[in-house]
């Protein structure tokens, strides 16, 4: 457990058990506190700094909120309780995914920075996974190239190529990597079968070409 003192003071270490939040980004938050409002430092305890527990992690669940209202594409469901556990559906539209298909993808093969499920529903069938709302916004903070200002010129729409965001075109660069050489007749068939929506083989030749021109974000 985190050493707490009466006043519910978290160091930076605390801070980093129970939020798992790296040093690094951290102090990171620390250092940009004029810009991004960081609470003060609540007390010096044996020459370490320490905060007030809950003022702190209300002041990062808002600005994690802040962030991922920035870094998405489809518009995100961000409100809610941070602390809260949502199963895939609510992930699904905590991240404004279109269904729960890519967030089911996601727990097998997770993306950079994709969050470990915090707990477990055991169904008699199967497990469910969820998570706290809180770590979906992180995820969509700091997921990789989106939320930065600069970079790539955008293109129609606001986008650097087509379906950038989109979670259908992660589905397809996943069966590229998984089904090398197979030809898009193939991945069409297999791709129609992950989503609950069914979308049109013209759509997910679109999808695969964009995929197969930009196999990373």
């Amino acid at each position: 457990m985190p050493r707490k003192t009466g006043r519910a003071l978290y160091s930076r270490a605390d801070l980093r058990q129970v939020h798992r939040i790296s040093e690094s980004t951290l102090q990171n938050l620390w250092t940009d506190r004029e810009r991004n409002g960081h609470p003060p430092v609540a007390d010096t305890i044996d020459g370490v700094m320490h905060w007030d527990g809950d003022a702190w992690a209300t002041w990062h669940h808002e600005l994690q909120r802040q962030r991922a209202a920035a870094s998405t594409t489809n518009p995100p469901k961000l409100d809610g309780d941070p602390e809260e556990m949502v199963g895939p559906a609510e992930a699904a539209k905590v991240c404004g995914f279109s269904d729960s298909a890519t967030v089911s993808h996601y727990v097998k093969n997770p993306p950079a920075r994709w969050p470990e499920p915090d707990d477990w529903d055991e169904l008699p069938t199967r497990r469910r996974p969820k998570w706290k709302r809180w770590r979906l916004w992180q995820y969509l903070a700091e997921r990789k190239g989106r939320g930065h200002a600069g970079g790539r010129p955008k293109g129609r729409r606001g986008l650097a190529y087509p379906y950038q965001g989109d979670e259908r075109l992660t589905l397809a660069r996943q069966a590229l990597a998984e089904n090398p050489g197979a030809k898009n007749a193939e991945l069409i068939t297999l791709l129609q079968g992950q989503t609950e929506k069914t979308y049109s083989r013209p759509t997910w030749n679109l999808i695969l070409k964009s995929a197969r021109e930009h196999p990373e974000e």
